[in-house]
């Protein structure tokens, strides 16, 4: 895995790209503790889906990437960590399937091949489903949303109370979801569009531009300060802070991320639907949330 700059790194997370590297392993039986804080339920009272019998299935795989952290990475040594391969061995736990559950890791152009050839049962790798996606493949419900806010410099004077972008100068990535989702909901906000996220950061810590509009999870993961240290540390997220409310927009920035099947294998979405639904009754998800997102972007 390369981590030259956190610049790097949340380019790779918003592209999902991966190395050339690839891993498998059996997952072991690990605790997941409770967390105490909580991002927004993505399930609802109302999606109770059945509990269908996969008794037969001897062995279930699970496919993951390979260079997407903090969701996945591999080491040197090839040793695979991060919130998916986490999530799925939460998942076996709860389904009491954890002798049977397989994980491979390969690059991300090798994924979605590997589900349709039936190289593979379930895919984990931080998928949205979009239309074309649809016609093939077969999702569950969200277990991770990626909302938009605003960040700006913690010396800046605005105040979360009565928050409003309007009439002040907002920096946001060109011919992104974000600049169209900005120019939709805060018509009154100054939009000034920039070709690289490196220099949309750049621009915030320096003082530039008095807020930025975009991914939260990225802007999470830049503002954390242990997420790179050393001689090739990037610029420093610390400078800044989230400002206002938090804008899920699905509308703009799809369901989220979710686990992708095969069509036919109707009974594992149902499964998996049930077992994130407890997950997140249970606070694992808000645990593993806190684990890998200590900025808390919600």
């Amino acid at each position: 895995m390369r981590n030259d700059t956190i610049s790097a790194l949340l380019k790779r997370a918003l592209n999902y790209c991966a190395a050339a590297c690839s891993a498998t392993l059996l997952i072991s039986a690990t605790g997941i503790a409770i967390a105490y804080a909580a991002p927004p339920y993505l399930a609802g009272d109302d999606q109770k889906p059945a509990k269908p019998d996969i008794s037969q299935r001897t062995q279930i795989r699970f496919l993951t990437g390979t260079d997407f952290p903090p969701f996945n990475s591999l080491s040197p040594q090839g040793r695979l960590s991060g919130y998916h391969i986490d999530l799925i061995r939460a998942l076996c736990q709860e389904l009491a399937i954890t002798s049977r559950c397989l994980i491979e890791a390969r690059p991300w152009n090798e994924l979605l091949p590997a589900l349709q050839k039936n190289e593979t049962d379930v895919l984990i790798a931080g998928l949205t489903p979009d239309r074309e996606k649809r016609t093939t493949l077969s999702f569950t419900r969200a277990y991770f949303s990626l909302p938009a806010r605003f960040a700006t410099a913690k010396t800046s004077k605005l105040a979360d109370k009565n928050f409003s972008p309007d009439e002040q100068t907002v920096g946001v990535l060109a011919g992104s979801a974000h600049e169209a989702l900005l120019k939709a909901y805060f018509p009154k906000a100054k939009s000034s569009p920039y070709s690289s996220s490196e220099l949309l950061y750049k621009d915030l810590r320096d003082g530039k531009i008095p807020l930025l509009f975009g991914d939260a999870m990225s802007l999470s993961l830049w503002m954390n300060p242990t997420t790179i240290s050393g001689d090739n540390a990037a610029p420093d997220g610390s400078c800044c802070r989230f400002i206002g409310g938090t804008y899920p927009a699905p509308e703009f920035l799809g369901q989220g991320m979710t686990i992708a099947l095969r069509k036919q294998d109707a009974d594992l979405r149902l499964t998996f639907n049930n077992a994130l639904n407890a997950l997140e009754r249970k606070g694992v998800l808000d645990d593993l949330y806190l684990r890998y997102f200590p900025v808390d972007f919600y």
